[in-house]
């Protein structure tokens, strides 16, 4: 397991998610995504996932054209994503059963 895992890092093909979509996730996202990773942002606000797939950022540090050039190719680098499995008080969330 552990050399599949370095195996997909090497070649670029292992899926890096990133939870929380905000003034540190954003531009982590983007930085995995320029480097060749598929990348899948996770975030509780629906605006910020539908900015995110319409390629508009929100954060000061990412252009909205570098966002889009990730987000809006035929590869789709990098897409937004809402968890839909909320559990009780704000941003917890039940991931069981979900990959």
């Amino acid at each position: 397991m552990k050399d599949q895992l370095l195996s997909k890092i090497h070649d670029h093909t292992a899926v890096v998610a990133v939870i929380g979509l905000g003034y540190v996730g954003l531009p982590l996202a983007v930085a995995f995504a320029e480097k060749g990773f598929p990348v899948v942002g996770i975030e509780v606000d629906g605006s910020k996932v539908a900015a995110v797939q319409r390629g508009e950022s929100y954060v000061q540090d990412i252009p909205s054209e570098r966002l889009a050039a990730l987000t809006n190719d035929e590869r789709r680098t990098m897409e937004g994503h809402q968890p839909p499995w909320h559990v009780g008080g704000a941003g917890v969330h039940d991931l069981s059963g979900h990959d």
